[in-house]
């Protein structure tokens, strides 16, 4: 599992190479996450007991849409 974390969040699970480099956030509101990444969309879910216990907002990988084109 990849975990990413920035100053304000903490992502889990997704593509490995959000590793390298995550941009920012295209969608937050306090319990999902949407980053564009490559051809679609990471979405993301905020996990509740994990943010209590690392003091930081964690966000779980849920989904990949992808863009139509």
């Amino acid at each position: 599992m990849s975990t990413v974390e920035h100053q304000a969040y903490v992502l889990t699970g997704g593509p490995v190479s959000l590793q390298m480099e995550s941009p920012p956030p295209v969608c937050q509101d306090l319990t999902r996450l949407t980053l564009r990444w490559l051809n679609g969309y990471e979405h993301y879910e905020l996990d509740r007991n994990a943010s209590q216990a690392s003091g930081k907002r964690v966000y779980r990988w849920i989904y990949r849409t992808k863009i139509a084109e």
